[in-house]
């Protein structure tokens, strides 16, 4: 599998093209909690920021949301304004308990391996099995 690391600079290269003009913040200490990325910009007297989690997991749980939702509330505050969430996983990854306030993008470059279901699995044995006996 993948490791979050070897995904960081494909990431700060996606967040370049989708921010142009922002910040891009890496693994900044932010008093003891740490998001991956934080894009921000001033906005006048108000500080915009899109918190990013990198995660290498081939299914997205309800762990990794609430770690994503901990670290937005810990960065917001009175003159700071979270306009976004986003979630980088690997091509192929089930993020169906993402809730769609948090945006996904998932990176071609690093895929999850795809699983054969059971049913076919079986299916293949039972064929292999007709034709032996058949013989």
């Amino acid at each position: 599998m993948v490791k979050e690391v070897d995904m960081y600079p494909y990431v700060r290269r996606v967040l370049r093209r989708r921010f142009p003009g922002w910040d891009i913040i890496f693994r900044s200490r932010w008093s003891g909690y740490e998001p991956d990325f934080v894009v921000e910009r001033k906005a006048g007297d108000v500080v915009e920021r899109v918190v990013v989690e990198v995660k290498a997991v081939c299914k997205v749980g309800w762990k990794e949301v609430e770690q994503l939702n901990r670290y937005v509330r810990n960065l917001a505050g009175s003159k700071v304004r979270i306009v976004g969430k986003i979630l980088v996983v690997p091509a192929g990854a089930d993020t169906h308990n993402v809730p769609e306030d948090i945006v996904i993008i998932r990176l071609r470059k690093f895929k999850c391996p795809e699983k054969r279901s059971k049913a076919k699995k079986k299916t293949a044995g039972r064929k292999a099995s007709r034709k032996k006996k058949r013989k």
